[in-house]
């Protein structure tokens, strides 16, 4: 190949102007070094080399012993090993990396490279080298190091279950890896994680469904936050996962997920409810629920048209039950009321223990008079049974009160009022002897008390 007359023209400038010769060292390299062999306490060090350790120069002197005392001891025998085998072999490379004290005590890292120069016989005479400050480089290594060790000890340390997300393209995901607590809580390896997409390690449906919340963040290119309930190899659980995205320019290239496993506390959450809400010894809805239903049932039917009832039920002869007993007998007993009592409306209906021996129902959508009718001689005939408790005989009866909407009221208020006085004035009638036939209160006794 011809030689380049340019690269020609270079070498001719730099055998006779040394000025470009010194501009070509000092602008492209951060020293120069050449160093007889055969004479090898002397060597020539460029006054760059000295600055780029912090000396002066001038009070250098051009021997091998002064660099000699400033190289790490271990990189010193590293640079002896290569030159030795370089001299003995010129396809060994003389090439480097080694660590200088600089003046005020720091370490400067140099790549250090060199070339035999060989005489007609092949014996290495004399070395010419270069230096190359990499200090900043080293530096910005061991910080990449350290800030991928620390993520490494975030990212694995937390109990968050953690995972990274590459986007591909639209509604396009790749799980790139997740962290060992996420390993743990979803029962998903790594290996079985990398490189898939939500569709492929999660099944069509469950996939699509995590991919919308991941398009989600994309699209809006913030922070979300979202509860999900997967089931995953570990078990069905309820997570509330963050998704950040992380942008390259203005594109969103990857998304960053943090899952906390909250099914406990979602469990602990619905137990709670469910105790605000209900009556801790029968289970029954309790008076909050009770109300919050005949409020929502009465606006159902504000459209006109359809009717329901709300039917009040005292126990009688309860208290000497408890009298006799004790307490205890008398819970058993109050069970076996809610029992008897749920049992007697349907699932659509809603049976209430509002305090003490007192209970209520809701029947939804009554057709006529005489589907409370039969409802109520139903609930009679339960109540009455035995309660047997150990070998303890309980009796006991009880007296219903009945309000029908929207007849008797069209709040819930008006509606209790009139069940709660219902029920008080056969309680009453049943004391002075008057007890009247159970199925009677609507055909005989309607416009009166509307009460058994």
């Amino acid at each position: 190949m011809k030689e380049n007359y340019l690269r020609k023209e270079l070498y001719e400038l730099v055998k006779s102007d040394s000025s470009i010769f010194e501009f070509i060292q000092s602008g492209s390299l951060d020293g120069m070094w050449y160093w007889d062999l055969q004479n090898p306490k002397n060597e020539w060090m460029s006054d760059k080399f000295w600055e780029t350790l912090g000396f002066d120069p001038n009070e250098k002197k051009h021997l091998a012993s002064e660099w000699q005392d400033l190289i790490f001891e271990e990189d010193l025998k590293t640079a002896k090993a290569n030159l030795d085998r370089h001299i003995a072999d010129p396809d060994h490379p003389y090439d480097q990396i080694v660590r200088y004290r600089h003046k005020n005590g720091s370490t400067i890292w140099i790549r250090c490279r060199g070339l035999a120069i060989r005489d007609e016989n092949g014996q290495a005479i004399r070395m010419l080298g270069a230096h190359t400050d990499i200090t900043h480089m080293k530096e910005t290594e061991r910080e990449i190091t350290r800030l991928t060790e620390e993520y490494e000890k975030v990212f694995n340390g937390t109990q968050d279950a953690m995972f990274l997300i590459e986007v591909k393209g639209d509604r396009q995901f790749i799980l790139i890896r997740n962290n060992l607590s996420h390993q743990k809580k979803t029962g998903i390896g790594l290996d079985q994680l990398m490189n898939k997409s939500p569709q492929e390690l999660l099944g069509k449906e469950m996939g699509d469904k995590v991919s919308e919340n991941y398009q989600k963040c994309v699209d809006v290119k913030t922070r979300v936050t979202y509860e999900e309930e997967l089931s995953l190899p570990a078990g069905d659980r309820i997570w509330l996962t963050t998704l950040t995205p992380i942008f390259d320019g203005s594109r969103v290239a990857y998304v960053v997920g943090s899952s906390t496993d909250i099914t406990k506390r979602k469990e602990l959450e619905a137990e709670l409810a469910y105790q605000a809400y209900h009556d801790v010894l029968t289970a029954l809805p309790n008076r909050r629920l009770f109300f919050k239903t005949l409020q929502k049932i009465i606006e159902e039917h504000e459209d006109g048209g359809r009717r329901f009832a709300l039917l009040f039920i005292d126990l009688d002869g309860f208290k000497a039950i408890n009298d006799k007993h004790g307490h205890a007998i008398g819970d058993h007993v109050l069970k076996h009321v809610g029992e008897r009592l749920r049992d007697c409306v349907t699932t659509r209906d809603t049976a209430a223990r509002i305090g003490g021996d007192e209970f209520t129902a809701i029947v939804r959508n009554i057709e006529d008079e005489k589907n409370v009718q039969d409802l109520v001689r139903t609930i009679h005939k339960r109540i009455k049974d035995v309660v047997l408790i150990d070998d303890i005989v309980c009796r006991i009866k009880a007296s219903i009160g009945v309000a029908i909407y929207p007849e008797h009221g069209k709040d819930s208020e008006t509606l209790l009022r009139h069940a709660d006085s219902s029920m008080y004035r056969i309680k009453d009638e049943k004391k002075r002897g008057l007890e009247h036939p159970d199925h009677d209160f609507l055909t005989k006794r309607k416009e009166k008390s509307g009460a058994v």
